[in-house]
């Protein structure tokens, strides 16, 4: 076993992580010591309704809501308001070859048909209502939240007058391009998941005259596009955390998207939603056949302790991290794999013994054998963050601590035969 040598870690910030297309959409925001601020606001777009073509023509307007139901997650104190504001998409315009003018889509997603975190659209100044909720995210059932009289009053005479706004999908995504939940920055109490296909818009209306007693109210039904385009936007601040001024970008020579443990009390930090990630570097690794003329590599393993107090109930610890080859400059070049293509996950690892804390642990045997395969230094590292299906959607994190009297809490095995033979 060699024990000399040693791991360099520190935080790293991707600006820009992948969170749309999933089926949670994410309102609130959390704050915390260890990593720091995030907002959540999603972003959705809404299908045109299916009506009859006729109507009696007695119907008076009632009301405009929107409806959805919790996903059951959660991260904060719940028990705190959480508030935001439901804001329309501007739309955009475009000119045709001739110079008319023609109506374009309003989210402009990347090449690879996706939006991040750091995504941002322009959004009308006005509001179509602005809500306060105490949030039940276990809760089952469905939630009504009322939303502006003006803009309900128009969708409803636009229906009643069968304008194609309301029922031609192009049309409509023209009258509505789509819809933010704008959280409240700063409020920073608790976010909450929203299952994204269990939004809708509706209208609720009754016959001015009717011989029926109406024991369920009517309404128009106004879905979220499940073809369409949603995301969640998530604002981080490092500010007044251990990560400092990591995610700020304001001053290029006073800002780093990577971070040493050195300057971080020691810990490395991983949080999902924001794109913070635990690098570890292996200066040695490449240099390890330099310890004689023939080295046989049989496993190396790396074990990473969460600190105790970075994890909780409310905000446990996941199962299996994520591990990213990066170069130098932390883009990511692949997803750390095995000899045969498999995905190689850092596993957590919860001792038999009551007052033994949880551990994850890291097969780095294909990553040696990598770089001792290599005629020259390739610089890579490893990375470890949320898996992908959970980066944005979840606001989970935690930190590594890498200090230790009895080095446990961060340690690396490596296990070789070495011919020290001339």
């Amino acid at each position: 076993m060699i024990d000399t040598m040693k791991m360099v870690s520190s935080t790293v910030h991707l600006d820009s992580i992948v969170t749309s297309k999933t089926s949670r959409l994410l309102v609130g925001g959390n704050q915390n010591s260890f990593t720091g601020s995030t907002t959540c606001s999603p972003y959705f777009q809404i299908h045109s309704g299916a009506f009859n073509s006729t109507f009696p023509t007695d119907l008076v307007y009632d009301s405009l809501v929107v409806k959805f139901n919790y996903d059951g997650y959660y991260i904060g104190d719940t028990t705190k308001l959480i508030s935001f504001s439901v804001r329309p998409l501007l739309p955009k315009k475009g000119y045709n070859s001739n110079g008319t003018l023609y109506n374009i889509s309003a989210f402009k997603v990347n090449t690879d048909g996706s939006l991040y975190n750091s995504s941002a659209f322009d959004l009308s100044s006005s509001s179509l209502g602005e809500i306060t909720l105490l949030p039940h995210p276990k809760s089952k059932k469905d939630y009504f939240f009322r939303l502006s009289d003006e803009f309900g009053q128009t969708i409803f005479n636009n229906i009643l007058n069968k304008n194609d706004s309301m029922s031609n999908s192009a049309h409509f995504q023209v009258f509505l391009p789509g819809v933010a939940m704008v959280s409240a920055v700063n409020q920073n109490q608790s976010a909450v998941g929203i299952t994204q296909n269990s939004i809708s818009m509706r209208v609720y209306y009754h016959e001015k005259i009717n011989p029926v007693e109406v024991i369920n109210p009517t309404y128009f039904n106004f879905p979220v596009d499940g073809s369409g385009v949603w995301f969640n936007q998530i604002l981080y601040n490092s500010q007044g955390s251990l990560l400092g001024t990591i995610s700020q970008n304001s001053n290029p020579l006073l800002s780093s998207t990577e971070l040493p443990n050195s300057s971080s009390a020691g810990e490395t930090m991983i949080q999902a939603g924001s794109g913070v990630y635990t690098k570890i570097r292996i200066p040695g690794a490449q240099y390890l056949k330099g310890y004689a003329k023939n080295v046989v590599l049989i496993n190396a393993k790396i074990q990473l302790t969460p600190q105790l107090t970075s994890y909780s109930l409310d905000n446990p610890l996941p199962d299996t991290l994520a591990v990213y080859i990066i170069d130098r400059r932390n883009v990511i070049s692949a997803q750390y794999t095995s000899s045969l293509g498999s995905n190689i996950y850092a596993t957590k690892v919860v001792p038999s013994a009551y007052d033994q804390p949880p551990y994850y642990v890291l097969d780095v045997t294909q990553f040696f054998t990598s770089e001792l395969s290599s005629a020259t230094t390739s610089g890579n590292s490893l990375m470890l963050g949320s898996l992908g299906n959970k980066t944005g959607k979840t606001l989970n994190y935690f930190s590594f601590s890498g200090n230790s009297l009895n080095n446990s809490l961060f340690k690396m095995n490596v296990f070789c035969y070495i011919d020290k033979s001339n």
